[in-house]
């Protein structure tokens, strides 16, 4: 913001703004049909008060601008990628607005979140947008609490706590979108002293149109050795489809400034899978840039066997 904004938000009103802009580029090209450009720009405003800290308002904008060479075209638009107001006291905690709801323990999959689950197959899996909703949290003691969600046609309900070893979780979940209601849990810890990291996530879905029920979970394990490297694996099934899935993540730093990861994801019953290797190197310490591909493999009638190999190159910079 400019600083006489900032000089009458601050003395008059006794608002303390801090305004953040990135830009990312991801220049892509799908194999033997299209090349991509997207760019996005994101300002990020924070708005806390002087007097009232426990108060926080938040507003990110992007504009997005997307050029497809296969049929040419060229899209761009403005929207509000969150925007929020929370209230956080030592009990107490509200959030109202588009905002990421944290629900999950999973890395690669999170069977349970129905607001915006990760997408394994996007180059920044990340870049989960908000969902318009109320959220409030209750700290039942230091290491326990309760929270609430409710959202358009969806809702959740979680009660998570540290028991001795791992931190867990039970949730009651709606989605009037899905017609289906699900009874969740969470389940996060260290196995004894090792340092391996052990996680649990999944439900009980009961679909309300054919009155049927299945479960949908994962579980998985990670761990980080003293030289930076880090490897991580998931297994995930539904007795819906009878499909198993098994995914792993290495990620690396071989110098200061570079970062190597590598995902991959395995259809069990078909054999078939995908391979997304990456690189990303520190240009400074505002700037990044990165290139990576998803390589998939399998026959035509196989999940990821019907799916074209893509290659990208990310450019990230914040002002």
């Amino acid at each position: 913001m400019t600083g006489f904004a900032s000089v009458l938000l601050a003395g008059v009103l006794g608002i303390v703004p801090s305004l953040a802009i990135e830009n990312t580029n991801i220049g892509g090209y799908e194999e033997l049909r299209y090349t991509t450009d997207y760019n996005r720009l994101r300002a990020d405003l924070t708005l806390e008060h002087e007097k009232y800290t426990d108060l926080v308002g938040k507003l990110i904008i992007d504009n997005e601008t997307l050029y497809t060479s296969k049929p040419s075209s060229l899209r761009n638009k403005t929207s509000i990628h969150r925007a929020y107001l929370q209230y956080r006291g030592l009990k107490h905690f509200w959030s109202v607005g588009k905002q990421r709801i944290p629900l999950g323990v999973g890395r690669v999959w999170n069977p349970i979140d129905i607001f915006n689950p990760i997408d394994s197959t996007a180059i920044e899996t990340s870049e989960r947008i908000g969902t318009e909703s109320i959220r409030y949290e209750y700290a039942v003691s230091e290491l326990s609490n309760i929270d609430a969600t409710v959202a358009k046609g969806k809702g959740a309900v979680r009660l998570k706590g540290y028991l001795e070893y791992a931190d867990v979780g039970l949730v009651g979940l709606w989605d009037e979108d899905a017609d289906q209601d699900i009874i969740g849990w969470e389940i996060e810890g260290q196995l004894l002293e090792t340092g391996v990291e052990l996680r649990s996530e999944g439900g009980s879905f009961h679909n309300h149109r054919t009155g049927e029920r299945y479960t949908e979970s994962i579980i998985g394990a990670e761990y980080g050795f003293a030289n930076s490297l880090t490897l991580l694996g998931e297994y995930k099934y539904s007795d819906e489809t009878k499909i198993d899935y098994i995914g792993a993540l290495a990620s690396y730093q071989p110098a200061m400034l570079w970062l190597c990861s590598l995902l991959v994801v395995i259809n069990i019953d078909d054999h078939s899978n995908f391979i997304a290797p990456s690189v990303e190197y520190s240009l400074s310490d505002e700037m990044t840039l990165s290139a990576g591909a998803f390589f998939y493999n399998g026959s035509d009638d196989d999940e990821f066997g019907q799916v074209s190999n893509r290659y990208y190159i990310r450019w990230f910079v914040h002002f």
